[in-house]
């Protein structure tokens, strides 16, 4: 990655955070699905710099902050993208800056997901896969671990479907720092699926 886009979003008396999350991000899913669509471009990513965790009662809660960074692997693939006129009836709600080069100085990395829940078996038979042993041990593992940790909840975006008049569904995020790079293609949504781990870069302001 090596350009960004960063837009800030402006709470106001009309409009909470919450609704403008979703405006905004429909429009990007938008936008994301048409740059594929027309240019085959799927190397768009978002990470969210304000993401932070609270824990409260031994649970800990996700929240998305007002801030997203858009990342592409060079400034003609933004430059397609055009998120200005993709939001231009935001513009009251939402700080757009110009595109710039990734810092220097950013030697991080995140792993931003669509977080899905995944029937229990499943994560079972994933745990069992990956370490080579018994469903009975992944459980009794997988358990264990459970108890152990503590219960964490996404934040989300609530979207509704261009294609039909489903009720609004929610985009649940989950961003953790990653150790190293990895290159990849995202989903129509700037993210990683919960099996894919492609990173984007992250600094401090």
């Amino acid at each position: 990655m090596t350009h960004y886009q960063e837009l800030t979003l402006i709470d106001s008396a009309e409009k909470s955070l919450y609704e403008i999350w979703s405006h905004i991000y429909t429009q990007l899913h938008i936008a994301l699905a048409d740059i594929k669509n027309k240019h085959g471009i799927k190397t768009i990513g978002v990470s969210f710099p304000n993401y932070r965790y609270e824990e409260k009662c031994n649970k800990t809660f996700a929240l998305l902050g007002n801030k997203l960074r858009v990342f592409a692997p060079s400034q003609a693939d933004l430059e397609k993208l055009d998120l200005n006129r993709w939001l231009s009836r935001l513009t009251d709600y939402v700080h757009i800056k110009s595109i710039k080069e990734v810092p220097k100085t950013a030697d991080q990395y995140l792993l931003v997901r669509r977080y899905r829940f995944t029937p229990l078996d499943k994560r079972v038979q994933s745990l069992a896969t990956h370490h080579n042993v018994s469903f009975d041990d992944a459980m009794a593992q997988y358990t264990s671990r459970e108890k152990r940790a503590v219960e964490k909840h996404y934040p989300y975006i609530s979207l509704k479907s261009e294609s039909n008049d489903k009720r609004p569904y929610p985009l649940r995020i989950w961003q953790q720092s990653a150790e190293k790079p990895q290159q990849g293609q995202f989903n129509a949504y700037g993210m990683n699926n919960m099996t894919s781990t492609v990173t984007v870069p992250h600094w401090q302001d």
